[in-house]
């Protein structure tokens, strides 16, 4: 397979659009099996801005497009699907002013449904914010 003809290789190069672009969310790297996406620091992303505390809202969609985009880069096909379960556990809050990152893992596979790992950083992989698991159902047949 050429990588023009690569599902993941394409998702990859698409520019944001819609949601994923109004919180920057972009590809960092990737593996046969996972991949990392990453959004950069936005003050509307506190929940108060007094404490600096940041919402949930950019961490669980970050989280959400990472598992995603892990499912595509091990399986190499771009298939409807939604999300069926996402849990996040959160360790601490995120810091003010850096960046948050995603790196997801696709662990294993059936005939409808993936399932995914997630760690969520903000600079540092070794003191994580939220570890993550989803699964996702696929829609239609491929």
């Amino acid at each position: 397979m050429e990588d023009g003809d690569d599902p993941f290789e394409r998702l990859k190069n698409l520019p944001p659009r819609g949601h994923h672009a109004m919180l920057g969310i972009h590809h960092v790297d990737d593996g046969p099996d996972w991949a990392e996406l990453a959004c950069p620091f936005n003050p509307a992303f506190f929940i108060d801005r007094a404490t600096e505390l940041v919402s949930s809202g950019p961490v669980v969609s970050l989280i959400d497009a990472a598992a995603g985009a892990a499912i595509i880069a091990r399986t190499r096909q771009w298939r409807p699907m939604a999300t069926l379960d996402l849990r996040v556990d959160y360790l601490r809050p995120a810091h003010a002013g850096r960046p948050l990152h995603a790196r997801a893992t696709c662990y294993h596979m059936t005939h409808k449904v993936a399932f995914t790992r997630c760690d969520v950083h903000d600079g540092d992989p070794e003191d994580p914010i939220a570890f993550a698991t989803a699964s996702f159902f696929y829609t239609a047949e491929s």
